[in-house]
Order: C-alpha cells, then sequence, then structure tokens
C-alpha cells in the first residue's frame, strides 16, 4: 500500500503498468513524460530489482500536490515484461495501489489473457484481488491492430467492470485518459482507506481549496480536455474529449432491451454502468467499449459498433 510519512506530511503511492512484453508500457511513461508539465514529474529513471541487479526496471514520479493535508505522489512504474522475470514482477506488485493492465492490440488472446491470469495469480499471493482494488484496462496500438481481433479480444479479456481505454502510446494518444482515471480511482481509495490522516487526529472540517492547491490530477484532467490533438477528439466531440467524466458516474438507464452478451449471465433492466473511450475504425464506423450492469449488481462488457452512412447521397453532377 501507498507509503506514509506523518513527519514530512507525505504520502507515496504506486500505480503499476502491467502486460506482455512490448505492449507499450514503457511508451506510457514516456509519453506522460512528454505532456506533463516538468514541475508535475520528476525525470524517467531505471531502477535495480532487488531480485538481481542485472534487470532494471523504469519508473516515472507524478507530483499530484497537496491532497488532505499531505504532499501526494505517485510513481508510475513498468514491469518488465520478458518470460523470465515473473518473480521480478511480482516483487513490483509488493505494496501497490492501482494497476494499468496493458493489452497488446496485435499480440495473440492467450498471450494477454496468460498475462492477465499471471497478475492476478502474484496478487493473491500477497493476498489481495484485482477486482477489489483501483484497476484500468487500456488497449495499445489500437492503430495497427484489426479491429475484429480487438472486438473478439475485448469479449475474452474478463477484468470486471474497470474502465476501459484504446490508445495509441507511442503518439500519446489515450495516454494522460489511463493516467488521469487511475490517478483519481487510487487517490479515492486511499482517502476511503484513510491513509495520510494522522492518527491521533480528529477528522476535520472539508474546507474549499482555492484554484492554486488544485492538484495535478485535476490539471491533468484539464490537459485532456483542452489537448485537443487527438484524432477520436476530433471525430467524436465530448464522447472522445471527457472519457474519465463520463467513466465516474453512472449513465441513466436505457429504456427497451439491451442484447446480452453471449455467455453473460445478467438479469433484466440493464443499464450502462460506465463508457469507454471511443474510435473511429475505417472511414465511417465508431467503436465504443461499455460496461453493462444488471439491478442485481452483475455486469458484462462489450463493445458498441456504430456504422454511420449518410441518409442523402450528394448529387455528384
Amino acid at each position: 500500500m501507498a507509503k506514509v510519512s506523518h513527519d514530512a506530511g507525505a504520502v507515496r503511492a504506486r500505480i503499476v503498468y502491467w502486460g506482455i512484453s512490448g505492449c507499450g508500457k514503457t511508451a506510457n511513461l514516456r509519453a506522460a513524460f512528454s505532456r506533463l508539465r516538468p514541475d508535475h514529474r520528476g525525470e524517467i529513471r531505471e531502477e535495480e530489482s532487488r531480485l538481481d541487479p542485472t534487470v532494471t526496471y523504469e519508473v516515472l514520479p507524478i507530483s499530484l500536490g497537496e491532497i488532505g493535508g499531505m504532499s501526494t505522489q505517485i510513481e508510475m512504474i513498468a514491469v518488465p515484461g520478458a518470460s523470465g522475470q515473473a518473480p521480478m514482477r511480482k516483487q513490483l506488485l509488493d505494496q501497490v495501489d492501482g494497476v494499468v493492465m496493458v493489452v497488446d492490440g496485435t499480440a495473440s488472446i492467450e498471450d494477454n489473457r496468460a498475462s492477465l491470469e499471471e497478475l492476478r495469480e502474484a496478487l493473491a499471493a500477497y493476498g489481495r484481488r484485482l477486482d477489489t482494488m483501483p484497476v484500468v484496462l487500456q488497449y495499445n496500438k489500437r492503430d495497427i491492430a484489426d479491429p475484429y481481433a480487438m472486438d473478439d479480444l475485448h469479449r475474452k479479456i474478463d477484468i470486471g467492470d474497470a474502465p476501459v481505454f484504446e490508445a495509441v502510446a507511442i503518439e500519446g494518444t489515450g495516454v494522460l485518459q489511463t493516467l488521469s482515471t487511475v490517478s483519481k480511482r487510487v487517490i479515492r481509495a486511499l482517502r476511503e482507506e484513510g491513509v495520510g490522516a494522522s492518527p491521533s487526529a480528529a477528522p476535520a472540517a472539508p474546507r474549499p481549496q482555492p484554484a492554486s492547491a488544485r492538484s495535478s490530477v485535476d490539471r491533468m484532467e484539464e490537459a485532456i480536455l483542452n489537448e485537443g490533438t487527438h484524432a477520436e477528439a476530433k471525430a467524436f466531440g465530448s464522447a472522445g474529449q471527457d472519457p474519465p467524466t463520463l467513466m465516474d458516474r453512472p449513465i441513466p438507464r436505457l429504456g427497451g432491451e439491451i442484447e446480452r452478451p453471449e455467455g453473460a449471465r445478467l438479469g433484466g433492466n440493464l443499464s450502462i454502468v460506465s463508457v469507454g473511450e471511443a474510435s473511429r475504425v475505417g472511414a465511417r464506423s465508431v467503436r465504443l467499449p461499455l460496461v453493462v450492469g444488471d439491478g442485481e449488481g452483475g455486469t458484462s462488457t462489450l463493445v458498441l459498433t456504430l456504422q454511420l452512412d449518410t441518409l442523402i447521397e450528394e448529387d455528384s453532377s
């Protein structure tokens, strides 16, 4: 869990980027580094493994400012993906506060699912479960992935109701959206656990913060809203520009019937729980990841694909 120093008034949380070798974990760190202001992040550094000093992993520290009276920092950690480095990956999950599961859209379903299963087993060794901690699912390399294979992959990756984003990490697309969402979920979880509060201090009444005291989580979100350089933001308006906002609140129940995903055991009265990031598929199609839930607490993930056709053909004469 997060490291807390009450004497220094500081909290340091850890977010691990997990996935197979070459899926884009390090690309996420480098893209975040290039897009965050220097006063909000440190330098990317290489750390030696405690198990094998010849093997290193990369860390990017990010300052979130003062949250709840404590100076708060998050470390983005890209785990090594080589097959022989499983013990090191497991070691990096010690005291982890949040996970980004980076799925390689060009790799096989079996390889991605094996990586996810390794993550679950490694967490279980610490007495923790993936579905009880802040986690975000990122489908990377969507620009070169087969869209039909991506749809099939999404149906077969079982990660509960985690927020879903599509990304092209080497271009920075989807990176800040993923980081902002997982950061907010980590901070929310730490608040619920009382991390950072002095053991002897009585709960303080909340007080409004001036604009200058806003955390970097808010500023990261502003950067996402104002960036306007992503292809999906231009193509899909608010659905592409503000996925974290959509992810943070349930969408009102839909009228009519929603077709149940194949293999899902859901009751009636389905509603959309969360919405991922819209992406273009070809010239006239849009894909939108959804998490659908029923009135009994069951959830299932699916991808909605919309075909955009013109109703009136333009006169070419």
